[in-house]
């Protein structure tokens, strides 16, 4: 069974022009918080802009999943498919909340919160909003194991190379790490390589010898070789445990 843990590496490569998201802005872009407790997402909103609020959840190496929509009066249009989890809007403070409760670490994931805008009802327009960054939420969940990047953000240009290094932490013996590109917007991660740790450390499987990967005790570094204005994307590392 996978088993993947704080599995976030966000990589600029190369300059690349953004999607903005003016309607919606997290009032934190990550949270982290304790197996069992409830962690609550807030998100504010520009009064008289949109008329449905939608949240989505991405895990690594999957496509984005429908959580929850409501209106701004708070009213559920597709109920959740958890009961564990509820929205909430503070109209007066133009903010929109979802709960998560009895948390999880399958609940480690990036959050996103969406609107439709009221004048258009632009399906374009939500896929757009839904996808920028700038309305992201990382949620952590600590349970022992984790994976952290030591760069948030890292530029080069064409034709040379990088390497990208994420720290880890774990009491299994044989660990695995894993990387994905996150090349689209619209599209779900991409698997590059997993490369095993510690008593596997001569075991992998990557299969474009662009990419290579060294694993230590405490750590994983991806490489890419000819980087191409392609190579611009976000990128993460996942630990494997099971």
């Amino acid at each position: 069974m996978l088993s993947l843990h704080h599995c976030v590496f966000p990589l600029i490569l190369l300059t690349l022009t953004g999607v903005t998201c003016d309607q919606l802005t997290p009032v934190k872009d990550e949270e982290s918080s304790l197996e069992g407790s409830t962690v609550t997402l807030t998100c504010t909103y520009t009064k008289g802009a949109a008329d449905y609020f939608f949240w989505y959840r991405q895990h690594p190496g999957k496509a984005p999943e429908f959580l929850i929509s409501h209106l701004e009066s708070g009213e559920i249009l597709t109920p959740p498919s958890s009961s564990r989890l509820s929205v909430g809007v503070r109209k007066d403070e133009t903010k929109m909340t979802l709960q998560i409760s009895s948390a999880a670490v399958t609940d480690s994931a990036v959050y996103y919160c969406a609107v439709r805008p009221t004048v258009t009802g632009n399906t374009k327009t939500l896929y757009k909003n839904l996808w920028s960054k700038d309305n992201r939420i990382l949620v952590r969940l600590t349970a022992g194991d984790s994976i952290t990047p030591q760069q948030t953000e890292v530029t080069q240009t064409e034709g040379e190379s990088v390497k990208l290094t994420c720290s880890y932490e774990t009491s299994y013996t044989h660990p695995e790490l894993h990387w994905y590109r996150h090349h689209s917007d619209l599209q779900a991660p991409q698997f590059i390589l997993w490369k095993g740790a510690r008593s596997r450390s001569g075991v992998q499987y990557i299969p474009d010898d662009r990419y290579d990967s060294e694993t230590s005790s405490t750590s994983t570094t991806l490489t890419i070789t000819a980087l191409t204005l392609a190579d611009t994307a976000l990128y993460y590392c996942a630990l494997q445990t099971q």
